[in-house]
Parts: structure tokens; sequence; C-alpha cells
């Protein structure tokens, strides 16, 4: 049993080493996504050229098996696109929203979702099948084998809802920040979308995920000349109430003539009030959150003073009279 619990374990540690090759693998197609736009960025003047290695540029023969591995993938991907039937949508804004932005990036989750799980449960029960006699004791292997490629179906939905709520994170904790830097640049005489284009390239440094955001949201304005349709979108790629009611007040101010720093300044001032009611909600929780250390921690301390003198007592009343 020891034996084919090895077996199991490697065949699971294979399936796991595949899935992290291929997220390695769309990590690193986003970041050549993010490469090419920086650098339309710096050829349209919008961003400060910078020097880049010439080795980065390059493609050698890594990037070579990479191009060919990615193919593959979303080449299957695209025959099991349809697997994810109506839930495609949500599940591409979901991808967007943790930041994977690359035109295959559904492709490459049907993939991992579908194929390399059901690879794996293929695999180890032929495996299984050649290995062990068809009889009783198979259950436990073939049960492990089947945990393993729900772990693995699972754990991409894992790494794809923890990269989304730490990104979705990062962007609320920057938002009151660009809310300052838009109330500075509207009251300084700037339209808003010189405005919102100016504070995001600013915040590129310190908040580039938000940055992005808004540097999309007025590139889509800028050529669409949709604003209502740009603010819908960033609505689907950052869900927070934040974002809501920052589009909602402008396109408010779009619609009917609201002048943007009064707005902007509206807006701020309402945030500052959700923060501190956010503030105040954390400290009416904590007579809630000290209840089990005050029961495990400091109760054990104040009943072994209380009582203890009188178990002492007592003690020496019963040794004394023995």
């Amino acid at each position: 049993m020891s034996e084919t619990s090895m077996h199991i374990f490697w065949m699971a540690f294979l399936g796991l080493t595949t899935a992290m090759l291929a997220l390695t693998l769309l990590m690193f197609t986003e970041h050549q996504r993010s490469l090419r736009a920086a650098r339309l960025n710096r050829a349209n003047g919008s961003e400060k050229a910078r020097r880049v290695d010439g080795a980065a540029e390059r493609r050698g023969f890594l990037g070579g098996i990479t191009g060919k591995l990615r193919q593959v993938v979303v080449l299957i991907g695209e025959r099991l696109a349809v697997v994810l039937g109506g839930e495609s949508r949500e599940t591409a804004a979901n991808l967007s929203s943790a930041g994977f932005r690359s035109r295959d990036a559904l492709l490459i989750y049907a993939f991992l979702k579908t194929i390399l799980p059901l690879a794996a449960l293929l695999g180890g029960l032929i495996y299984l099948g050649a290995t062990r006699p068809l009889d009783i004791t198979i259950i436990v292997p073939a049960a492990m084998v089947i945990g393993a490629a729900l772990a693995l179906s699972m754990g991409v939905d894992f790494v794809v809802n923890k990269a989304r709520t730490a990104r979705l994170a990062r962007i609320r904790l920057s938002f009151p920040d660009m809310l300052e830097l838009i109330v500075i640049t509207s009251e300084a005489g700037l339209g808003p979308q010189p405005a919102l284009h100016r504070v995001a390239q600013e915040m590129a440094v310190t908040h580039p995920d938000l940055a992005q955001e808004m540097l999309q949201m007025v590139s889509e304005m800028a050529m669409t000349s949709d604003a209502r349709g740009a603010y819908d979108k960033l609505n689907i790629r950052a869900p927070l109430p934040e974002i809501a009611v920052f589009t909602q007040t402008l396109d408010q101010s779009d619609r009917y003539g609201t002048p943007f720093a009064r707005a902007m300044r509206t807006l701020i001032d309402e945030q500052r009030s959700n923060r501190l009611v956010a503030v105040e909600e954390k400290a009416a929780r904590l007579p809630v959150l000290m209840t089990m250390p005050l029961i495990f921690c400091i109760m054990p301390a104040v009943f072994v003073v209380l009582v203890g003198p009188a178990a002492l007592s007592v003690l020496d009343n019963i040794l004394s009279g023995g």
C-alpha cells in the first residue's frame, strides 16, 4: 500500500507541476502583453521612455519552446471553450479582475480547468488498472486519484480567486489617493479626461493596478467617444462599490453638466465618511473578538488568583489533619 501511495503522490505531484508550468506560461504571456503596451505608450508619448536591456528583447530557445507550448494550450482551449457555456462571460470578467488580460486567458483557463484534471484522472486510473488487481483493494488508490484530479480542477479557481481578491484589495486601498489627486488636478484647471489621464500616469509607479484601469478607461473614452460604455467596462473589470460610485459621479457630471471639481470634492467627502464608518464598525467588533482571548487567556489567570488561596488552604488543612 505504501508503494502505491508513493506512485499516487508522484502522479499528483506531476499534475501540480504541470499546472504550475501552465500558470507560469499565462503570467509570462501577460508580462509580454504589458511590455507591448508599455512600448506603445512610449511610442505615442504617453509614457516616458526607459532603457530596456537588449537581452530582454531577444527571443531565445526558451522563448520558442514557450510559444509552441502556448499555441498548443490555446488550441486545446479553443476546442473546450464551449464547455464553459453561459459561464464564459462571467469567467472572462473574473480573469480580467484578477489581472489576466490576455486574449487567450479564457482559453488557457478552460484547458487548465478541464484537460489537466481529466488527464491526471485517466492517467492515474490506467496506471492503477495496469499495476493493481481489480479487487476491493483498488478503492483507496482510485479515490486518491479522483481526489487529486478534483484538487487540480479546484486549484485553478483557487489561484484565480486569490489573485482577484488581492488585486481588488490593492485597488480599494489606492482609490482614496486617486481621488485626492483628481481633486488637485481638477481644481488646477484640467478637464475630466486630461485630469484622469494625468492622475493615472502619476500613479503608475505607486499604484499600478488602479493606474492601469484608469488608463484603459481613458483610452476607451478617447477612441470610442462612449463614456458610458467605458464606465460600464471599468465596473466589470473592478467590481467595487467605490468604483461604481466613482463612475456614477462621472456619468452624472457629463450628463447634467455638474462641475467636475465640485463633483470630485463631494465624492471624496463621502469616501472619507465611509472610511470613518468602516473604522467605527471595526472598533465595534472588538468586544466580540476579545471574548475568546478573554475566556482562554485572562479568565484562567483570574480563576487561579481567586480560587488558588482557598485551594491551598484546603490542601494545607488536609495535610495537617493527616
